[in-house]
């Protein structure tokens, strides 16, 4: 029997540090930074199920945006008051999964190849998420004035999605887990479960503010230049 693959797009955010617009709405290359998001995840041969997070009233324009093959089934869900209970709605309506992909809706540029990266490693470890190393100085402050200390970054990761896990993991991790976490995987690390780490993409960024959706349309041109050139 063939292994159901889902994969959960978180699109209910409040964009609260996008000086009130929407970062999902955004236009990027001609469409919604959320269509973008979910573009790469369609291309997925292996997906079964797609469940998108969002508000009710964002139900009929999204499924307008999207073209899927027809062997991918279509599902939409209320978003909850955290990312968690988000991710939690999400895993309800794909119930029957056997591993989960979970992805941010305001991550426009992740590639396929990444998304198959981590299911590869997920069906390996158990659990998978991407990470790029860190680049910046890191300081330890008090108060955010006094520096206590420099961090040593090297085994540092800033970590990114899509992420994959086993559906048994994934959904112990959410009815046993409940402190605020801020993504999938450090649920799944306070079980004690493996999580793999896949090398991540640089130009996988998250659209929180407007300067992020001015880089995400230059990384976007590039490489929509680059295909064309082909």
């Amino acid at each position: 029997m063939t292994d159901v693959i889902a994969a959960i797009v978180l699109a209910a955010g409040n964009s609260s540090r996008m000086e009130g617009d929407d970062k999902l709405w955004a236009d990027l290359g001609g469409k919604p930074v959320v269509a973008r998001s979910l573009e790469s995840l369609i291309e997925l041969a292996v997906l079964n199920i797609l469940v998108i997070v969002s508000p009710s009233s964002r139900h009929k324009e999204l499924r307008k945006l999207i073209r899927r093959p027809k062997t991918l089934e279509l599902r939409f869900v209320e978003g909850g008051d955290r990312r968690q209970d988000s991710v939690a709605a999400g895993i309800a309506a794909a119930a029957e999964a056997d591993w989960y992909l979970v992805h941010d809706g305001a991550r426009p540029l992740a590639t396929v190849e990444l998304s198959a990266a981590v299911l590869d490693a997920a069906r390996l470890y158990g659990a998978a998420i991407p990470g790029v190393p860190v680049t910046d100085t890191l300081k330890r402050v008090h108060d955010n004035r006094k520096i206590i200390e420099t961090v040593n970054r090297t085994p540092l990761r800033a970590i990114q999605t899509p992420q994959a896990f086993s559906g048994d993991v994934l959904r112990e991790a959410h009815k046993k887990i409940r402190g605020d976490v801020t993504d999938d995987a450090a649920m799944v690390e306070e079980l004690g479960y493996p999580v793999a780490l896949v090398e991540g993409e640089t130009t996988n960024l998250k659209v929180t503010r407007k300067t992020d959706l001015l880089i995400a349309r230059t990384f976007f041109e590039a490489k929509s230049n680059t295909q064309r050139g082909r």
